[in-house]
């Protein structure tokens, strides 16, 4: 069975879309240096702050090497936790102090006289700048009650939040909540303190708060709040509404009502900040790592922009005195796609990213990094510039006009984006900066004259072969890798416009690359028997046969000629392709393939596979398909499809 569908609409649109805004380049010359962390093995997580002299501290927590038996007989041990301070210059490549603390800080921040303010359980411990004097120690609580977050405001004044049991809390009459929730808890409160440690109110959030962890406040002293919960039953102020994922709360600057309480759409809130004019922004984290969403707020409430990226875990979120919002992630597999601006390096070898808004949502700067490590923190500024935090690793970058920057940034499957290798025949899609006209351009074609190999004055070449071109913009192309490169080979991949200096970047070529092209981050682009597409609402059911749509699946016999559109009797591919779903114990079950290889009148290189659907095409585990010998199989990105239950 075979089905003439037309899916220009996901091969030649732009997979991302960038609007322009003021020149803005953080880049060199800037530093990288590694930072003491004492006992700690690996660092989980670390807060930083810098004073007005821009010295850098640094609170590291991990676990040690102290192995402490359990059992008895001993059985096993258990490593133990700790917590490492420690003082930088400005350079961070001098230590003005360093110690591990006598016990477990959960989080830390600095004031501009070098102050530093501790939260451990339910204690808050101020130090002075030397690190060693104690300017007060308060215990804010009972014993149930555990901090999480701490943040300051302009005025010296400490904000607090964390998890308490009932009656545990201090809470002061006039607050939006006084009194405890109905049950054990924990429930999460706010506490602000005065500069002389003294608390200034505190107040429970309700029954459906367990754990808030992240704080911040604007210059007015009103207190913002995030966490995440299954439950729907804390008030969501209109025009929001609650969905039981997480919550944004802000509170009056006296701590005693709510100025707004919003519940994001999806996804799980773990970063907050706020500028001092009353603007908040959060990253959400999507499940199974599938992408991130920063979201700012208007001080009413109301969501001024939502922006989505391809990355894995927000590591840090912040924002400067103009109100630009800086994003520090780490990169998908699948990150080719990845909104780069002004990139300092390529995608090749990098793991990190930040990205640059402005308070309207406009995409400043965007670049893939190579530090390595899972992001653990940013810290913001004046300058501006940037500290960011992997491992046991401080880069800084700094704003510089004449940093050099990177115009192609990365080339990936047009259908999966993944990076690294390519085959003959793929579908690409290149990212970058400059590549071609303002507007998007896609070619004039008919079943004779195929695709172009020049489209709004942008051509691409691979090892001096011209390339098939579907789609030309300044920050993307998509183009088709010749038929006639020989797998295992090296080769250069060029782009130039208008006959600039040519961008150029060199792949392997494998045998194979498969992608399979995606309606969402989850589901693939899939037509059902009745030639309708898959979705939620339209799913197949089991006994069908359904088609989905791939690239990168190899060489093809004979050759077509390159950007032809595949007409009949139809070429073969050449290379054998499978698929599978992986099954509840983690072993791979086969679903019968009844047909791969090009989709008929469609380019070159765009193929199609159907399939009949059985009881795993559906998940709840995904599916891959697998091309090649099965010692030497290449698997697909993973996809599902929509199935009746």
């Amino acid at each position: 069975m075979f089905r003439n569908v037309f899916l220009c609409g996901f091969l030649l649109s732009p997979a991302i879309s960038i609007a322009p805004a003021q020149d803005f380049l953080l880049g060199g010359p800037g530093f990288a240096e590694a930072f003491p962390i004492g006992p700690i093995v690996s660092v989980a997580n670390l807060s930083a702050a810098r004073d007005s002299q821009s010295n850098l501290y640094i609170l590291s927590n991990g676990l040690t090497n102290n192995c402490v038996a359990v059992g008895s007989p001993p059985v096993g041990c258990v490593l133990q936790p700790a917590s490492y301070l420690v003082k930088l210059n400005a350079a961070a490549d001098t230590v003005l102090f360093q110690q591990n603390l006598p016990f477990l800080a959960n989080a830390m921040t600095a004031d501009p006289d070098g102050n530093i303010y501790l939260a451990a359980g339910n204690i808050v411990e101020k130090l002075a700048s030397d690190g060693t004097q104690v300017l007060y120690k308060n215990t804010v609580g009972g014993p149930t009650l555990s901090l999480t977050a701490v943040a300051l405001d302009s005025s010296g004044r400490l904000y607090l939040t964390g998890g308490v049991g009932a009656g545990d809390l201090p809470a002061t009459a006039g607050s939006f909540r006084p009194t405890a929730p109905a049950g054990n808890g924990p429930f999460g409160f706010v506490m602000r303190l005065t500069t002389a440690g003294v608390t200034d109110y505190a107040t429970y959030l309700g029954d459906a708060v367990q754990n808030p962890y992240g704080i911040a406040a604007d210059a007015s002293g009103a207190a913002f709040v995030i966490w995440s919960t299954n439950s729907t039953s804390f008030p969501a102020t209109p025009p929001a509404s609650a969905n039981g994922a997480s919550y944004l709360v802000r509170l009056s600057p006296d701590g005693s009502k709510l100025i707004y309480s919003t519940s994001p759409a999806q996804g799980d809130a773990w970063l907050l900040t706020a500028d001092s004019g009353g603007h908040a922004a959060i990253a959400l984290e999507a499940a199974y790592g599938s992408g991130i969403t920063v979201i700012r707020y208007n001080p009413d409430g109301t969501v001024a922009f939502t922006r989505n990226v391809p990355g894995v875990t927000a590591g840090g979120l912040s924002t400067d005195a103009a109100g630009n919002i800086y994003l520090y992630d780490s990169l998908l597999p699948a990150s080719a796609n990845y909104p780069v601006k002004n990139t300092l390096s390529g995608c090749t070898g990098a793991s990190n990213a930040l990205t640059v808004y402005d308070p309207n949502g406009n995409l400043m700067q965007s670049t893939y990094l190579s530090n390595p490590g899972v992001p653990l923190g940013i810290n913001v500024l004046t300058g501006p510039s940037v500290d960011l935090f992997a491992g046991e690793t401080v880069t800084h970058l700094a704003q510089t006009p004449g940093a050099k920057t990177v115009p192609l940034a990365c080339v990936g499957n047009a259908a999966s984006y993944n990076s690294g290798i390519i085959s003959p025949g793929e579908l690409v899609s290149l990212f970058g900066n400059s590549l071609g006209p303002a507007a998007g351009t896609e070619p004039q074609v008919t079943l004779a004259s195929g695709f172009p190999s020049e489209l709004g004055g942008v051509k691409v070449t691979f090892n001096g072969i011209a390339a098939p071109l579907l789609y030309t913009q300044d920050n993307q192309i998509n183009a088709i890798v010749p038929w006639e490169l020989s797998p295992f080979s090296q080769v250069q991949m060029c782009a130039v416009y208008n006959g600039a200096t040519p961008a150029c970047t060199s792949f392997s070529i494998s045998p194979a690359s498969p992608g399979v092209f995606m309606l969402d981050q989850d589901h693939a682009v899939a037509v059902n028997q009745n030639g309708t597409l898959n979705t939620a609402s339209n799913p197949a059911k089991v006994g069908d046969v359904v088609s989905i749509f791939a690239t990168g699946l190899g060489a093809l016999n004979p050759l077509p000629a390159d950007g032809s559109i595949v007409r009949f009797p139809l070429p073969a591919d050449i290379l054998p392709v499978t698929m599978a779903a992986v099954s509840e114990t983690g072993t791979l079950v086969p679903i019968t393939v009844n047909y791969f290889g090009p989709a008929p009148y469609e380019v070159a290189g765009f193929s199609q596979i159907n399939f009949t659907v059985d009881a795993n095409a559906g998940g709840p585990y995904a599916t891959y398909l697998s091309v090649g010998a099965p010692a030497t199989a290449v698997q697909s990105n993973p996809f599902y499809i929509n199935v009746a239950q």
